[in-house]
C-alpha cells in the first residue's frame, strides 16, 4: 500500500513539474505535496497511536512497569539502568506480541468489554489490508481507524492514570457506547 500511494505522489509530481513554472512547482513541492503526504498517511497515524495505547496497557497490566514510569522502548544498557522501574524481560515479550494477543488479553483482564474488543478486532482486520498490494482504505475504514483511536485513548486515560474509580468507570462506559455504535455502522 505504501509503495503504491508513494507511487501516486511521484505521479503527481511529474504532472505539477510538466504543468506548473518553476516558481508554482517549487511551491507544489513545498506546500502541496507535504500535505498530500501527511493526508495519506494520517489513518496510519491514528493507528499507531491504538497500537502504542494497547501495548502499554497490557504491559502495565502485566506488571511490567514498576514505578510511575511508562516505558516506549528500551534500549541497550536500559535492562540494568532501569530494573527499579521496568521488567526489561516482560517489556519485550510482550513487545512481540501481535496485536491479537494483545486486544485478547486485555479483554480477558476486564481492560477491554466486549464492544471495545470486538471493535478494535474488526478494525485490526480492517488495517491488515494494507499487506494487500492493490487495498484501499474506504472513507468508513478511515473514519474506523479514527474512532478506533478515540476509543482506545479514552480506555488508556482510565487505565493508565489514577482519574477515580468513577471517572476511570465512566470513560470505558463512554468508550463501549461508542464502540456499540460504531459495530453497529460496521456490521450494516
Amino acid at each position: 500500500m505504501c509503495t503504491v500511494r508513494m507511487r501516486t505522489i511521484q505521479d503527481l509530481r511529474k504532472v505539477a513539474e510538466l504543468n506548473l513554472c518553476n516558481d508554482c512547482f517549487l511551491k507544489y513541492k513545498a506546500v502541496i505535496e507535504p500535505t498530500i503526504k501527511q493526508s495519506l498517511f494520517k489513518p496510519l497515524s491514528d493507528w499507531r497511536v491504538v497500537e502504542s495505547y494497547v501495548t502499554q496497557m497490557a504491559m502495565k497490566i502485566k506488571g511490567v512497569f514498576k514505578g510511575q514510569l511508562i516505558f516506549l522502548s528500551l534500549d541497550e544498557g536500559d535492562d540494568e539502568k532501569y530494573a527499579d522501574e521496568v521488567d526489561a524481560k516482560a517489556f519485550r515479550k510482550i513487545k512481540k506480541w501481535n496485536l491479537k494477543q494483545k486486544i485478547d488479553f486485555l479483554h480477558k483482564n476486564g481492560v477491554l468489554q466486549d464492544s471495545s474488543y470486538r471493535f478494535l478486532d474488526k478494525v485490526r482486520e480492517v488495517r491488515n489490508r494494507i499487506h494487500d498490494e492493490f487495498a484501499e482504505w474506504s472513507e468508513q475504514d478511515l473514519t474506523l481507524f479514527y474512532m478506533a483511536s478515540a476509543i482506545t485513548s479514552q480506555i488508556y486515560m482510565a487505565t493508565m492514570h489514577n482519574l477515580g474509580e468513577n471517572t476511570s468507570t465512566n470513560l470505558k462506559s463512554n468508550a463501549e457506547k461508542v464502540a456499540e455504535q460504531m459495530l453497529l455502522k460496521v456490521t450494516n
